[in-house]
């Protein structure tokens, strides 16, 4: 079956404005909101453990939708969200909007970037959504009174959005994460996955600069190698389980469950299971121009200070991290 993509787009940006874009709605307005705008038995999902804020988790079913946005437009003021572009896949899109969002009971605001992952089903109501932002900046704006937040973002032009150019990008981030793969399993060099990128490439890691040593922009090769010994240099991979990929023109989303190992002040290793969007813009040469990062932040800041909250989720003892040996 063939789509109309500029039907799925447009009726994406609909969605996304219709549901998020609501100013100062009653209860009422929001019951109806849900009732229009999505299917028989929808999913949303925002980012973040629940455990972190009632907002953050899974939710299915119109009833459940219903409590859970009027509790969103209880807690949060939309002040501005503007569509950057959306990326479109068979019935499915991952559509990139800025949003600016003030905290009623902080006072605070947060400016930020969100890819909504966005499923819909024939007659152009919402099955599935999935909401992908820095959540540890979320959480910083949802604590601190009257302040101003703004997430990582990238201060290199590169190449807009074009959905006609044939550029193949997700068969470029795929031989990407393949050669990553590689060079792990000890059966390619470094080398190989440099000439991937464009000389000018940009890295924007959306997290909490205060805590995690790779998050913040880096510019060019130099950039790019210093953020992967940045990386590298804390975490060791478990696997990438992808679950859906959009890709169109020039841009490719990959979105997946990512595992790693983190090492303790013992040489143990410490677990982190984080959902995350990977986005990549593409050069005309065919190369790697950007690649940006949205992830559950917010756990990563749990994980790295072994939280309580995190230690209980995964049943570590009070007394856990170990203490360096020797």
């Amino acid at each position: 079956m063939v789509t109309n993509k500029e039907w799925v787009r447009s009726t994406v940006e609909k969605r996304i404005d219709q549901i998020y874009g609501m100013r100062n709605p009653s209860p009422q307005d929001v019951d109806d909101m849900v009732e229009k705008a999505f299917s028989t038995s929808p999913v949303v999902n925002l980012l973040g453990h629940k455990e972190l804020d009632s907002l953050f988790g899974c939710f299915q079913g119109k009833e459940q939708l219903k409590a859970h946005y009027r509790s969103f437009y209880s807690r949060i003021e939309v002040v501005a969200l503007n569509r950057q572009f959306i990326v479109v896949d068979g019935f499915g899109a991952s559509a990139h909007f800025l949003a600016e969002f003030r905290f009623r009971e902080s006072g605070s605001v947060y400016d930020f970037e969100i890819i909504a992952l966005t499923e819909l089903d024939g007659e152009g109501r919402v099955r599935d959504i999935k909401l992908h932002y820095d959540t540890s900046t979320f959480l910083k704006a949802v604590r601190t009174p009257n302040s101003r937040f703004r997430d990582v973002r990238g201060i290199m032009p590169h190449p807009s959005f074009d959905p006609t150019v044939d550029l193949k990008a997700s068969d470029v981030a795929a031989n990407l994460y393949n050669t990553f793969l590689g060079i792990y399993r000890g059966e390619a060099g470094w080398d190989k996955l440099w000439a991937l990128f464009d000389e000018d490439v940009e890295v924007v890691f959306k997290s909490n600069v205060d805590v995690i040593p790779y998050a913040g922009q880096y510019s060019g090769m130099p950039g790019l190698k210093k953020w992967f010994d940045n990386l590298l240099s804390i975490w060791s991979l478990a696997t990438f389980n992808f679950t859906k990929t959009y890709s169109e023109g020039n841009r490719a989303d990959f979105a997946m469950d990512e595992q790693h190992y983190y090492t303790n002040p013992d040489g143990s290793r410490r677990y982190l299971s984080v959902y995350l969007v990977q986005s990549w813009g593409i050069s005309p040469n065919g190369k790697i121009h950007l690649f940006q990062s949205h992830h559950d932040s917010g756990w990563m800041d749990n994980t790295f200070h072994a939280s309580q909250v995190y230690k209980d989720y995964y049943g570590y003892p009070p007394d856990y991290p170990p203490k360096k040996k020797g």
